[in-house]
C-alpha cells in the first residue's frame, strides 16, 4: 500500500517523495520481520506491502541486513530523542531521568519493540553479526547519549560520577529490569502508563539515593 501525501501525518508534510518512500519501507519491514522472522522475510514481501519497487528498496538499503539495521536505527532515534532534549535544556537530574526513563521503558514495552527484541535473541546463533551490530547501534548509542546528559549534570554540580558511561548503563538496566524483562518472557503482561511511571519513579530513587543504608555497628561491639 503506497503512502498518499494528501493523507500523510502532519510530521510528514513537506517531506520529499524519497523520505516518504523510505518511511513506508521501514514501516513495512517492521511488520514483515515481526510476522515472518528475519530468515523467512523477503524484500519482495516488503515492497508488496509498502509499494514502490525492488530497485528502489535495494538502492536505499543495500540488502535485507541493511534494511533490518536501518529499521533498528529508526527505532533508536525515537528512543534517544528525549535524552537529547534533556541534555540541551539542562534539565535537573531527577526530572530529566524520570522523563528519559519513562520514554525509554514505554518504547521498549511497545508490542513491536518486544517482538523485535525476541527476534534478535533468536537470530544470535545463526546471524551473530546482526545482534552484535544492534548492540552497537542501539544500547551503546543510548548509553552514550545518557552519559552525555549525566556528565552535564555532574558539571552543574548536581551529581558526582566517576564513569559516566558505566553509570548510564546502570540506569538503563535498572529502568528496564522490572517491567520490560517480564514482558519479554510473558506476552500477557502489558503494563499501563501508571505502572510504567511507578516503576521508573522507583528506579530513579534507587539510582540517585540507593536502595538500603547499611547500619554501622556501635563502637565496642
Amino acid at each position: 500500500m503506497t503512502t498518499d501525501p494528501r493523507t500523510a501525518e502532519p510530521a510528514d508534510r513537506g517531506a520529499s517523495r524519497g523520505d516518504l518512500r523510505r518511511k513506508a519501507f521501514l514501516k513495512a519491514s517492521r511488520e514483515v520481520f515481526v510476522e515472518q522472522g528475519y530468515e523467512a522475510a523477503s524484500m519482495s514481501d516488503i515492497v508488496q506491502r509498502a509499494g514502490g519497487s525492488l530497485s528502489t528498496l535495494y538502492a536505499q538499503f543495500g540488502d535485507k541486513q541493511g534494511l533490518f539495521l536501518a529499521m533498528i536505527d529508526d527505532r533508536v532515534k525515537d528512543m534517544t530523542a528525549t535524552m537529547s532534549v534533556e541534555l540541551s535544556s539542562h534539565s535537573p537530574v531527577e526530572v530529566g531521568l524520570r522523563r528519559i526513563g519513562r520514554q525509554f521503558a514505554s518504547k521498549l514495552l511497545e508490542p513491536e519493540s518486544l517482538e523485535i527484541y525476541r527476534l534478535l535473541i533468536g537470530m544470535a546463533r545463526k546471524f551473530p553479526d546482526i545482534p552484535r551490530e544492534f548492540f552497537r547501534r542501539g544500547p551503546e548509542r543510548m548509553r552514550a547519549e545518557l552519559a552525555a546528559y549525566l556528565t552535564d549534570r555532574a558539571e552543574a554540580g548536581e551529581i558526582e560520577i566517576d564513569d559516566a558511561e558505566r553509570t548510564a548503563m546502570m540506569f538503563l538496566e535498572i529502568a528496564r529490569a522490572g517491567l520490560v524483562n517480564r514482558a519479554l518472557m510473558d506476552s500477557s503482561i502489558k503494563p499501563d502508563q501508571q505502572q510504567i511511571d511507578d516503576s521508573i519513579d522507583l528506579a530513579v530513587q534507587c539510582f540517585l539515593h540507593g536502595i538500603v543504608r547499611m547500619k554501622v555497628p556501635e563502637s565496642g561491639h
